[in-house]
């Protein structure tokens, strides 16, 4: 821990305990309210309200309002007694406790005619204090509904989140989606587990590793209407894990699919027509071994060779009521084939431990352990990247994944306090399995010979005190929640190109290569986190109010590091020693959390509800290291090799022509140049949102509603080039490269058109199906140079968004649930005019190319490279649906059915051309093939869009139960009509393999399960 983390802790724990009470963050559990009173309606005082359940009872006497309050309660089922002397007890056997819900009892007790008065009525899912938008997931529907077992499948049946990939039994299970909210890009989500905020601040919205799946409790995701214990505006999953209580419990599982169980491909003759191109894809003459691209043919769509899914876990009490302990272990492995038949081999392996503690009546304590180990053989296959290509993934750094430490006092009835310190090892490393020799990029746009190498480490620090205060002045209930934390989360990453250099065929098998010189990257940062937030919650008759304020303080500083040389021409990549710097920027923020809820009528069963919020971004490191030199891989360019091409050997010296230098190297000694820029001034993008709801219960378990959400993202970073002037032509040569400083930020008058000749002839510009087109390009005019710096500043460029919802949720009762959802999402681009310096039109924004105003935002996933390289997240309508039927349960031949609907609108397919490189002026004349930025060809990003997507999933099981023992027996059948949509096209036109499939929905598959369990 770093030295300033105990003045930290110290002043932190102060400023708690001056303020007399702080909100407890409900990441990981849900609160109780019972409100008493006796026949009349008068509030009683007095009486002993108890809750058993998970871990040792509580209890709590009504204060004069009558009201009790439990917070931090597991999710699970519990049991209330209310007792006062000279009144029937009242026994409430079932009540549900959901993560991030607040359950609001009203008990009337009765002068004593009977002992005990039983209410078997269901708890209402209704949460009046309840401002945010989103799903929670039980533990029966996490079990029961057909899916493929890992929490991104959950984040697709939430309203509003579209996911980058179509996972059908698990076949993209062994590596994380990409997905965005209503109106929130990835990179703005949050996980937490067990209470722990475990995001990876390095890949920001992704996960440090992976989950045993069974090992869930519940999982609630938000999307909206976050109080103001939550960051960013983004999608916040909380993940809950299982705990011992007072009984000892377990269970045991095997899952299995594999392609015995596998259809074939459902193409008809119009399918094989989309499909055609690649299956008419002609063999490579570029690949050095003669061998036939891997694109040729297919006849099978990402096979499932075998997927298996086996684990346990176990829980109970050490000491009764004192003392209880809970352990998981999980190992799935997914063993499958790409499209072109390239094998992606994974495995998981994970473990849980739990040790729960209650100190004393009012102490309880948390100890807390995950491990994740992933083991990849091919990642990012496809038809792209061949298997010497792929990468091996492993675990890099220390274990465990993460562990925590969390202590809970109640202080009184008023007065709950929370304090927990975590520590995440995130860290991973990318080994290509081609080895070290220099990795080579055909013309067709596929990589041989091997890749780069990466390895990363992602340390995380974290604590934090939250806690809850009640008062009530005259009739107005008050309760305050607020705390402070604070969290580093620290980053090293080496990045290395194989063989020390890469080959590209810029001659389209002709002979002559671009050859790319490089120099490792190893950066290193460390980022700190500080955060306070208050909120008032106040309840009044039907009315609810939420006020709450959140304060952000995000930096931190890029760390000493040392190079060595590039051994094959160290006089030009000589070794290096970075001596570290600042960041350059800091943010600081203050954003306001309002909500009202009105509950109609005397039972309340219909709310209305509307909220504002503002959220500002969490800070990525990568924007720390943005002026950071060793951020980027230092490359030396060179053209002219004419023998060898993609033999694994460099040429000799006199056979190529030094071109240029990357923008981080200095020509003149090759030491480290910084041609980046940041704004001092830089702040944090903000999201303002407003919601509109309405929610109704037509049952206590059954509701519906309608969501209407506003967003509007204003302050956007953006990357502008950064350019210098040129008095004479010889100024514009590389030796411009080597000016002291970054230049100036370039402007309109800075570019003119020109004019790119069509890579393939004589058809010239025509998009698939045959319409032409025009490409417009611009570039630097004469008298301005760049050696492609970007300065990262807030442009004026906003996304607007307007979505609505309809959802329906029916709790598990007489026999059935249902959960669904229907969403309609418009996300545009606010584009000025004079945002647009660079004319030149670039996919989604990237590299600070113009926007048109009102395109539709597109995240894309990995951007152009890796196997979602051509997906582009955008649908303006998606739906989920989920439920399931018990069949004469009470007859020993009984038995469940499920199922799982979901259906969005297909993605945008982009085409476009590549264009140019990113030397000195000339910018963008380089032949094809070698560095350059993607220019769309059409008007909008969404101008072509793959089929929409329709995947429903079945599951019938069967329960045997004898005592204390049992298990059950299930199919799950997952894409039963057996879909084949294509969801991904090589989008680079103007090439012969442009347009071909590269992805298609795996087709149906039957996995077969057994599960024990004993209580």
């Amino acid at each position: 821990m770093k030295s300033t983390t105990w003045g930290r802790i110290f002043a932190v724990t102060a400023l708690l305990l001056l303020v007399g009470g702080t909100a407890f963050a409900q990441l990981q559990s849900g609160n109780l309210f019972a409100k008493v009173s006796d026949e009349q309606g008068a509030a009683l005082p007095g009486v002993t309200v108890t809750v058993s359940g998970n871990g040792a009872p509580q209890v709590q006497v009504t204060n004069a309002q009558g009201e009790a309050r439990f917070l931090g309660l597991s999710p699970g089922s519990y049991a209330l007694e209310a007792q006062l002397e000279g009144f029937s007890s009242l026994n409430y056997p079932n009540v549900s406790i959901n993560v991030g819900r607040n359950t609001s009892l009203e008990l009337t007790l009765s002068a004593a005619v009977e002992d005990v008065i039983t209410v078997t009525a269901e708890t209402p899912l209704l949460d009046q204090k309840r401002i945010s938008t989103g799903n929670t997931v039980s533990s029966t529907e996490l079990e029961k509904i057909p899916s493929a077992r890992d929490p991104w499948a959950v984040l697709q049946g939430t309203p509003g989140v579209l996911t980058d990939r179509i996972n059908v039994g698990g076949n993209e299970s062994g590596q994380q989606s990409q997905y965005i909210g209503p109106g929130s890009g990835g990179d703005q989500a949050q996980w937490s587990l067990d209470g722990v905020v475990v995001t990876d601040m390095s890949a920001t919205g992704s996960s440090p590793g992976y989950y045993d799946f069974d090992s869930f409790e519940e999982m609630q995701v938000t999307t909206g209407g976050s109080d103001a214990s939550i960051s960013t505006g983004g999608v916040a999953l909380n993940m809950v894990t299982k705990r011992g209580t007072n009984e000892w419990r377990g269970s045991a599982r095997y899952y299995q699919a594999d392609k015995s169980n596998q259809s074939d491909l459902s193409f008809d003759n119009n399918d094989l027509g989309k499909a055609g191109p690649f299956n008419a894809s002609p063999p490579t003459t570029a690949r050095p071994e003669g061998r036939a691209n891997p694109q040729t043919a297919f006849k099978q769509g990402n096979q499932i060779n075998k997927i298996e899914d086996y684990g346990g876990e176990l829980g109970g009490p050490i000491v009764k009521d004192r003392l209880w302990v809970w352990g998981s272990y999980a190992k799935p492995k997914i063993d499958l084939r790409t499209i072109a038949g390239v094998k992606d081999f994974t495995t998981l392996e994970s473990w849980n431990a739990k040790i729960n503690a209650q100190i004393s009546a009012s102490n309880s304590a948390t100890l807390f352990a995950w491990q994740s180990d992933k083991v990849k053989i091919g990642r990012n296959a496809g038809p792209l990247r061949p298997q010497e290509t792929t990468w091996n993934q492993s675990k890099f750094g220390p274990d465990p994944t993460a562990f925590k430490v969390e202590d809970t006092n109640i202080f009184s009835s008023n007065f709950y306090l929370t304090g927990l310190y975590s520590k995440v090892n995130g860290g991973f490393q990318l080994v290509p399995q081609g080895g070290d020799v220099p990795p080579f990029l055909d013309a067709l746009g596929v990589w041989h010979n091997s890749f780069f190498l990466i390895q990363i480490e992602r340390p995380q620090e974290q604590i934090k005190l939250d806690a809850s205060s009640f008062f009530n002045t005259g009739s107005v209930s008050h309760e305050l929640k607020y705390g402070v934390g604070y969290r580093t989360a620290d980053q090293t990453t080496l990045s290395r190109t194989q063989g020390d250099a890469y080959e590209v065929d810029i001659s389209n098998g002709g002979g002559t290569s671009f050859w790319a010189l490089s120099r490792n990257s190893l950066i290193g940062v460390e980022a700190e986190y500080t955060s306070a937030y208050f909120q008032d919650t106040i309840s009044v008759g039907n009315l609810t109010a939420n006020f709450g304020l959140r304060y952000d303080k995000q930096g931190g500083k890029n760390t000493a590091k040392s190079v060595a040389a590039n051994p094959l021409f160290p006089d030009l990549l000589p070794a290096i020693n970075f001596p570290g710097s600042e960041a350059g920027f800091e943010w600081e923020s203050i954003v306001p959390r309002l909500g009202l809820t009105y509950a109609l009528g005397a039972e309340r069963k219909t709310l209305l509800r509307a909220s504002y919020s503002q959220y500002s971004d969490q800070l990525a490191t990568g924007n720390l290291a943005w002026t950071n030199p060793l951020g980027l891989q230092s490359y030396a360019y060179f053209y002219g090799a004419t023998r060898g091409v993609g033999n694994r050997t460099l040429p000799r010296r006199s056979d190529l022509e030094l071109g240029y230098f990357s923008p981080n190297v200095n020509e003149v000694n090759g030491q480290l140049l910084v041609s980046n820029a940041v704004d001092s001034n830089l702040d944090a993008p903000l999201t303002n949102e407003l919601l509109l709801s309405v929610e109704h219960a037509l049952l206590p378990e059954f509701v519906v509603g309608l969501n209407l959400t506003f967003r509007k993202i204003t302050d956007i970073l953006e990357q502008e080039r950064l350019v210098f002037d040129c008095p004479t032509s010889a100024d514009c040569s590389r030796t411009t490269a080597n000016k002291a400083g970054v230049g100036r930020k370039h402007v309109r008058s800075d570019y003119v058109p020109v004019t790119v000749r069509p890579r393939v002839a004589p058809a010239g510009r025509v998009l698939p199906g045959g319409t032409p087109y025009t490409l417009q390009v611009w570039q630097l005019r004469p008298g301005v140079s760049t050696r492609n710096g970007f300065l990262l500043e807030n442009g004026d460029r906003e996304q607007d968004y307007q979505g609505a919802s309809i959802t329906f949720n029916k709790r598990l009762s007489n026999r059935w649930m249902f959960r669904g959802n229907f969403t309609y999402s418009d996300w545009t681009w606010n584009s000025p005019s004079s945002e647009n310096e660079d004319p030149t039109a670039g996919i989604g924004g990237a590299g600070g190319q113009a926007l048109r105003d009102g395109d539709q935002v597109v995240q894309g996933s990995g951007t152009g490279s890796g196997s979602k390289g051509a997906v582009y997240i955008n649908s303006k309508w998606s739906y989920s649906v989920n439920g399931l039927y018990q069949v004469a349960p009470d007859r020993a031949w009984g038995f469940n059915l499920a199922a799982n609907l979901t259906g969005r609108q297909g993605y945008p397919t982009i085409y476009f051309e590549r264009v140019g490189g990113s030397g000195p002026q000339p910018a963008r004349n380089i032949p094809d093939g070698a560095l350059g930025i993607n220019v769309p060809v059409t008007s909008r990003p969404d101008a072509f869009r793959y089929d929409d997507t329709r995947i429903l999933d079945l599951r019938v099981e069967k329960e045997i139960n004898v005592k204390d023992f049992g298990f059950t027996v299930g199919a799950d059948v997952f894409n039963v009509t057996n879909e084949s949509t294509v969801l991904q096209r090589n989008g680079r036109i103007q090439r012969a393999n442009g347009d071909h499939v590269l992805e298609i929905v795996s087709p149906r598959i039957i996995r077969l399960g057994v599960k024990f369990n004993f209580r």
